[in-house]
C-alpha cells in the first residue's frame, strides 16, 4: 500500500510568451510545494485566442482561484526495492 502526500500554495497567474503563442503563467506564492521546486508552469492558449481574450480569462482565474493542490504518491514496493 503506498502512503500519499498532499501539498497546498497559494497561486496567481500572469501572462507571457508575447513574442510566440500566449501563455498564462502560474506563480506559485512562497516556493512551498517541494515537488514543484524550480518548476515553471504555463498553459499555452489556442492560437485564435487574442491578447484581450487572454487578459479576460487571466482577471477570471486570478478572481477566482485561490491556491493549487499537488497529491504525491509512493509505492512502498518502489521504494522498498530501492
Amino acid at each position: 500500500m503506498g502512503t500519499t502526500k498532499v501539498e497546498r500554495a497559494g497561486v496567481g497567474f500572469g501572462i507571457g510568451g508575447q513574442d510566440g503563442p500566449i501563455i498564462l503563467k502560474v506563480h506559485i506564492h512562497h516556493d512551498v510545494i517541494s515537488v514543484l521546486r524550480g518548476v515553471q508552469v504555463g498553459f499555452e492558449l489556442l492560437n485564435g485566442i487574442n491578447l484581450e481574450q487572454a487578459k479576460k480569462l487571466l482577471d477570471i482565474l486570478n478572481e477566482n482561484v485561490i491556491g493549487m493542490l499537488v497529491t504525491t504518491g509512493s509505492d512502498d514496493k518502489t521504494e522498498a526495492a530501492g
